[in-house]
């Protein structure tokens, strides 16, 4: 069964929250959270699945620039995993 897109709806969407790139962490904020609500929806019809894909890369977008994940080493990984969880290299 394919569900068919509605442009109306999209756009009616689109005016509500208002999606564009992310500039500042109260906007991050809001769209994180709007992207969260929508993920918990049981079946989200196909204007809010295509507008939660464009909040997520949005999101994306902004932490790549914001929140970079270095490149971190084996040894590096590992240890952060024991201090994390209360052990010691002895155990």
């Amino acid at each position: 069964m394919t569900l068919t897109f509605d442009s109306t709806i999209y756009n009616n969407l689109l005016v509500e929250t208002s999606p564009k790139v992310i500039e500042t962490k109260e906007e991050y904020e809001g769209f994180l959270a709007l992207a969260e609500r929508l993920h918990f929806i049981e079946n989200l019809t196909t204007e809010q699945q295509a507008l939660y894909r464009l909040l997520v890369m949005l999101i994306e977008q902004y932490e790549s620039e914001h929140y970079p994940i270095t490149q971190s080493k084996p040894h590096e990984i590992l240890q952060h995993i024991l201090e994390s969880s209360g052990m010691r290299q002895v155990d």
